[in-house]
């Protein structure tokens, strides 16, 4: 009998393990097939101007610590395959070269943001030699890269459920204001060797969720072009300015003009364009300010018999008061 009570001790012990086996291979498939859902995700482009390629990041409401869930999409959308839970989406194009994302672990910090620059790198008149002159209106602040044509935009939360797909909507709104400074009536034009601006008083990052500019101020440089004999225009794209315009606060924005003469004179002009710029409509569907400025005191370079002086070292600077 001892034989015997033996071989059914082993019997019981094999078929203990082969049913533990069987139980945890029945889970893993239940786990591969029943749970995975797909978001059918979509764009309404009615508020942007030309349909981009979009990046989308799915966000656990249910569960926070969960991984975010990324997917490249074109501008048709596409499905994301996720487990069953409760999701908020955000979602940008994902075709710029200059934007930075920083604060990504929740949909409602998500910032885009530049890295630092200088006004030589934006005027693109480096070749001028030494430091160029900075002005703000109080503290001084960090001068930024211009940003990329950047859109966002958040879905409503929406649940996966048994259901094979869920449709989910996006619509995407401009995330950068457009500002085109046009200065007419320019004396001296045919003197010149180049010209550059910059801008104080502009926001330094974007909330992506909320469209909000941040509170940190920054400068941007730019180029600028020579549109006839006697003007000149600047356009360049911000993330934003003064962010609680709706409380009644707002920030004083420093234009500043650079000019290189062509026998070496640099020149700088300084212009507070504040009223323009907060004058202007800032609703979520007008995204273009445009200043406009008339006079310029750009000087004939100085002669000396048979031809102009040699560079002169340093800037030379003029606060002027500028006629809209």
């Amino acid at each position: 009998m001892k034989p015997l009570s033996i071989f059914n001790f082993q019997l019981s012990i094999l078929a203990a393990t082969l049913l533990l086996l069987c139980s945890c291979q029945y889970k893993d498939l239940c786990y591969d097939h029943n749970h995975w859902i797909y978001a059918n995700t979509t764009y309404d482009w009615s508020h942007v101007a030309a349909p981009k390629p979009m990046r989308a990041t799915f966000y656990s409401l249910s569960d926070p610590s969960m991984e975010p869930q990324i997917y490249d999409f074109s501008s048709n959308g596409g499905l994301a395959r996720l487990v069953g839970a409760t999701y908020q989406a955000i979602s940008y194009n994902n075709d710029t070269e200059t934007i930075l994302y920083r604060n990504g672990n929740s949909l409602n910090t998500l910032e885009a943001y530049t890295r630092q620059s200088s006004i030589e790198e934006g005027t693109r008149m480096s070749f001028t030699r030494g430091t160029m002159p900075h002005f703000t209106a109080k503290e001084p602040e960090r001068v930024i890269l211009e940003p990329d044509s950047l859109y966002g935009a958040v879905s409503e939360p929406f649940t996966t459920d048994l259901a094979d797909t869920v449709d989910v909507e996006m619509q995407p709104h401009q995330r950068f204001h457009e500002i085109i400074v046009t200065i007419t009536n320019v004396p001296n034009l045919q003197y010149t060797g180049s010209f550059g601006g910059a801008l104080s008083g502009l926001a330094a990052s974007i909330n992506m969720a909320t469209g909000i500019p941040s509170d940190e101020l920054a400068t941007e440089a730019f180029e600028c072009s020579v549109i006839d004999a006697t003007t000149l225009q600047m356009k360049l794209r911000i993330f934003g300015h003064c962010p609680h315009e709706s409380e009644g606060e707002f920030n004083n924005h420093i234009l500043t003009i650079y000019a290189v003469l062509a026998d070496g004179q640099k020149w700088y002009y300084t212009q507070d364009v504040s009223s323009q710029m907060h004058e202007q409509s800032q609703s979520d569907e007008n995204y273009k300010i445009e200043i406009k400025l008339d006079g310029l005191p750009v000087p004939k370079p100085i002669v000396n018999g048979s031809g102009f002086q040699p560079t002169i070292d340093g800037w030379q600077g003029v606060n002027i008061d500028v006629t809209m």
